[in-house]
């Protein structure tokens, strides 16, 4: 697994491991650190917790903290639990999952072009953490295609176009679709080739608009309409654009589109 460089700083969210407990005072690891304890007090731990200590903080146990005090001169970091809410704490811990799974698939990938976890870091992932913090987000966006980032951290090229291919084939997107109904009607003398023309109005625009569009036949004149992306502002804004499409479309040909969201 990766490790950040340095120490936290004052106020940050850390991951850490219950070690011992003492009297008055709690030591854990940062398992986003490498080799660092940090301390902390009862005072920074919920009364309840502190009536049931040996029960709550258990060896082992996962903890989300913040950051109190940060001197990497003298060695100390302080923590304080009772200070981190709710949100914040499912939002760290889905955040270090995503970022263990990064790293997973950066292992698997450094074995199949024959580099070991530290070489794949020196190349590719530590220079990621240091532009960006994190690893999961950057995947995730050259899953998604943008290969500018592999400049901008400057990754050799021939380095670069392995990863990608690799980072693509291991990522499946997250997929955003909305579903709705469309009745269309039309008095024109050929009605039939003007639904089927609007029909490749929407589908053309679909195609410009880089979301997919599914079209599914309920019986004249009604049809479930699909648009699915990667992303929900994506999808809602070409599904709108679809519809407006289509409804010109038909408008010209005697017609009149009507849609309703489903979901």
């Amino acid at each position: 697994m990766y490790n950040k460089t340095g120490y936290p700083e004052k106020d940050d969210l850390v991951i850490c491991t219950v070690e011992r407990l003492l009297p008055s005072s709690v030591i854990v690891s940062l398992d986003e650190y490498k080799k660092i304890e940090a301390m902390i007090h009862v005072s920074e731990i919920s009364r309840k917790w502190v009536r049931n200590l040996k029960t709550y903080m258990k060896i082992g146990k996962k903890l989300v903290c913040k950051v109190m005090q940060a001197n990497e001169s003298e060695n100390l970091v302080t923590l304080s639990l009772r200070r981190v809410g709710s949100g914040q704490m499912r939002n760290k811990m889905a955040e270090w999952a995503s970022e263990n799974r990064a790293n997973d698939i950066l292992e698997v990938i450094a074995k199949q072009i024959d580099l070991t976890t530290k070489q794949i870091y020196e190349k590719f992932g530590d220079k990621v953490l240091s532009e960006y913090g994190l690893l999961n987000p950057i995947l995730i966006e050259i899953a998604k295609g943008d290969e500018e980032i592999f400049g901008e951290l400057k990754i050799e090229k021939s380095l670069a176009e392995k990863l990608k291919d690799l980072i693509q084939k291991r990522i499946t997107l997250p997929k955003a679709e909305i579903s709705g109904l469309i009745t269309m009607s039309t008095s024109d003398t050929n009605g039939l080739q003007a639904i089927k023309d609007t029909v490749k109005s929407g589908q053309e625009h679909a195609k410009k608009k880089k979301v997919e569009m599914k079209l599914i036949y309920l019986g004249a004149p009604k049809y479930q309409i699909k648009v699915i992306s990667d992303d929900f502002k994506k999808t809602e804004d070409g599904l709108a654009e679809i519809i407006e499409t289509m409804t010109q479309h038909l408008m010209h040909h005697k017609g009149t589109l009507v849609f309703k969201r489903t979901e």
